[in-house]
C-alpha cells in the first residue's frame, strides 16, 4: 500500500480539482485551498500508515457530502399538490378537509382562504366546490372531523364599506368575492388567487408564528381591507358551541394595528393576539362594535368587532401586510413579528418557506413516475 501511496494521493488531488469528488463548493477560496491541501496530506498519510478503514470512512464522508449537496439543490415542493384533499369527488363522498394556504413545517400560523362565512364542513374552511371567498384567516385545522380556529380574517374589497361577507340581512352584497380556480395556485408555503369582484391579486406566505399578505392592483384605485375579529366556525352548531367572549381592536398609528379575542370551541376559553404592520399607510378607518360604527375611536372592546381600513392602491406597488400571532400577549405577537419578518420583502419570506419545506421533504428521495412522486410527497406534506 505504501508503495502506491503517492500515486493514489495524486489521483485523489486531481479528482478534487476536476470536480469528480465534491468536498467543498468553493475551491477558489483561501479556506478551500487549505482544506484541499489538508485532505491531500491526510490521504498520503493514510496510504503510508495502511489505515484502510479510515480511508474508507473518509470516502463515505465525501459521498455523503455529495449526496447532501445534490438534495439541497433539488426542489421537492414541485411534487406537492396542496389542493389534494380539499373537496369531495361527489355528493356521496367526504372531503379531506385540507386547506391549500400558506404554512411552514410545524408552524403556528396556517394562513389560508375561507370559502364559507361560518365554516363547519369541510372543517378546514375551504371547499374546492365553492366559488366565493369570504377572506383569509390566519389559523386552520387540516384533516380534522370538527372545525375550529379561523382567527383574524383579512379581506380586500372595493366600493362602499360593507360589514357582511355575503348578503346582508337587507339583501345587499357583502365584501366577499367570486374567484376562478384557473386563477388560483398553491405550493408549500405559498398561495395565490385573483379576486374577481375587486380585481385584486392576493398572495400569501408564512413563517413559524407570522403570516404575510400581498395585495396587488392593476391600476391606481382605492380599496378597503376588512379585519374581522368575529369570523369563526359556525356559532349555531349544537356541540362544542362557539362564542366570542371578548375581543379588542387597537389603532396604534396609520400603519400599525393590534387586537385579540377570547373564543370558545374545542377549548373552553382560547385567547389569541395579533400585531399587524402595513407597508403603506391607511387613509381612513371605521370600527364596527356591535351595531355602532366608530370613525374616530382608536380602541374598541366588545363581542362583535370588525375594522375596515381604506388604502390608496397603487399599480406596481402591492400592499404588504405582515401579521404576528401569539397565544400569550400583545408583546409576544410583536416580538414574533420582529424576530421572523423584519422587512416587507414578500419574495424573501416565500423563498424561506420553500427552503424549510425542501429540508423536510428531502428526508425521502424516491424514484418513480411524476404521479407517484406527487402522491408520495403530497402525503408526506
Amino acid at each position: 500500500m505504501q508503495k502506491y501511496a503517492k500515486s493514489i494521493t495524486i489521483f485523489w488531488f486531481l479528482s478534487l480539482r476536476k470536480g469528480k469528488i465534491r468536498t467543498f463548493d468553493r475551491y477558489n477560496s483561501f479556506i478551500g485551498k487549505l482544506c484541499l491541501k489538508f485532505y491531500t496530506l491526510v490521504i498520503y498519510q493514510i496510504m503510508k500508515s495502511k489505515i484502510l478503514l479510515l480511508f474508507i470512512g473518509l470516502f463515505l464522508f465525501q459521498y455523503h457530502v455529495f449526496s447532501q449537496n445534490k438534495k439541497n439543490d433539488f426542489d421537492y415542493t414541485k411534487y406537492v399538490n396542496p389542493f389534494i384533499g380539499t373537496g369531495s369527488v361527489d355528493s356521496l363522498s367526504l372531503s379531506g378537509s385540507n386547506f391549500p394556504g400558506a404554512v411552514v413545517p410545524f408552524g403556528f400560523v396556517q394562513l389560508s382562504l375561507d370559502t364559507q362565512d361560518s365554516p363547519e364542513d369541510p372543517c378546514s374552511g375551504y371547499n374546492y366546490a365553492d366559488t366565493t371567498i369570504v377572506g383569509f384567516s390566519h389559523t386552520h385545522l387540516s384533516g380534522t372531523g370538527v372545525a375550529d380556529l379561523f382567527d383574524f380574517l383579512f379581506m380586500p374589497f372595493t366600493g362602499n364599506i360593507r360589514w357582511h361577507a355575503n348578503l346582508s340581512p337587507a339583501g345587499k352584497k357583502g365584501y366577499g368575492s367570486t374567484f376562478d380556480h384557473k386563477n388560483e395556485s398553491a405550493q408549500p408555503g405559498f398561495y395565490s388567487v385573483f379576486l374577481d369582484d375587486p380585481k385584486i391579486k392576493v398572495g400569501l406566505t408564512a413563517t413559524d408564528h407570522c403570516g404575510m399578505q400581498q395585495y396587488s392592483v392593476s391600476k391606481d384605485k382605492n380599496f378597503h381591507l376588512m379585519v374581522d375579529l368575529n369570523h369563526s366556525l359556525d356559532k349555531k352548531r349544537p356541540y362544542w358551541s362557539c362564542k366570542i367572549l371578548n375581543s379588542q381592536i387597537h389603532i396604534i398609528n396609520n400603519k400599525t394595528i393590534e387586537g385579540y379575542r377570547t373564543i370558545t370551541g374545542w377549548a373552553n376559553e382560547r385567547k389569541i393576539y395579533f400585531y399587524a404592520e402595513f407597508s403603506q399607510p391607511f387613509t381612513a378607518y371605521q370600527i364596527l362594535n356591535g351595531r355602532h360604527i366608530l370613525k374616530t375611536a382608536h380602541i374598541a372592546n366588545g363581542t362583535y368587532i370588525k375594522l375596515a381600513l381604506t388604502f390608496n392602491g397603487k399599480a406596481n406597488h402591492p400592499l404588504i401586510v405582515k401579521v404576528g400571532l401569539s397565544s400569550v400577549s400583545y408583546a409576544g405577537a410583536r416580538d414574533n413579528l420582529k424576530a421572523e419578518i423584519s422587512s416587507f420583502d414578500f419574495d424573501k419570506i416565500r423563498q424561506q418557506a420553500t427552503s424549510q419545506w425542501n429540508k423536510e421533504l428531502s428526508v425521502f428521495d424516491i424514484s418513480g413516475t411524476k404521479k407517484q412522486k406527487t402522491i408520495f410527497y403530497t402525503a408526506l406534506y
